[in-house]
């Protein structure tokens, strides 16, 4: 039930998506991955796709550059290219007739929901942060992607190598990644954002720390936060956790495009 389709960003990038298309409506849930991931998220999408489907919803996962299908070096990925990665995203998707849409960003996926400028896109309705990355320096306490040590290797020999303990994939954190992640935090721009969001976050994430969702849900102004018991970093830990993630979810998708 899934379509494979091929669209560019800014620069020539090419970016690879999977269509989910079960009814002729205008709307449609979006799915941001995290880093070193694809759109699978670790395999948490597939089944969440599968439930939007059974609920008649339409779907769009899509792989960021240098990440999966598409193309591009992973050691020239930042936020601000992701970003663009994702208003090319839904430009393509408005060309094809979608104009509501719900955005969920996963891990670091959830630091590039936060950047969007909304001004500019107002065919979006709600987000939903999956145990976002919403603050990088939290990030760096919690995992050491972004420390000051990798950092430096990152300046001397133009990235620094993070390997995939479950996949064993090598991705690039590249010089340029690292100048902007210690100049951006995400969070500072969510909490501006006046639409409904959902956070939802595993009690027992080791990668991104719970508190930050609640601490920044707190701070927006419409916000409702969902703590899942035993749920780890992408959920992949407990199917339990994982259907109590996208069962919230879809909840929430379902009160936005009614």
């Amino acid at each position: 039930m899934e379509q494979k389709i091929f669209y560019d960003s800014t620069d020539g990038v090419k970016l690879c998506g999977l269509l989910s298309r079960v009814n002729d409506n205008n709307k449609i849930v979006v799915l941001c991955h995290g880093l070193n991931g694809n759109k699978t998220e670790r395999n948490s999408f597939n089944p969440f796709v599968e439930k939007l489907q059974k609920q008649n919803i339409n779907s769009f996962r899509f792989d960021f550059r240098g990440h999966g299908e598409s193309t591009g070096n992973d050691f020239e990925m930042t936020p601000t290219k992701e970003v663009e990665d994702l208003e090319k995203t839904i430009e393509h998707l408005n060309s094809i007739g979608f104009n509501e849409i719900v955005l969920l960003g996963a891990s670091f996926g959830g630091s590039i929901i936060s950047l969007l400028d909304y001004n500019k896109y107002n065919c979006v309705k709600a987000l939903i942060c999956w145990y976002g990355c919403l603050d990088y320096f939290y990030t760096i306490e919690a995992e050491g992607f972004f420390s000051k040590e990798h950092r430096d290797i990152a300046e001397k020999n133009g990235w620094f190598e993070v390997t995939s303990k479950r996949t064993g994939r090598v991705f690039r954190l590249g010089k340029t990644l690292y100048d902007e992640v210690y100049k951006i935090v995400p969070y500072e721009s969510l909490i501006k954002v006046e639409l409904p969001i959902l956070f939802v976050h595993g009690l027992i994430d080791n990668m991104v720390p719970y508190e930050s969702s609640v601490k920044v849900s707190k701070m927006c102004k419409n916000a409702k936060l969902e703590l899942i018991e035993n749920g780890s970093h992408t959920f992949d830990n407990d199917v339990n956790a994982l259907n109590k993630a996208i069962d919230v979810s879809i909840d929430f998708i379902k009160s936005i495009l009614n």
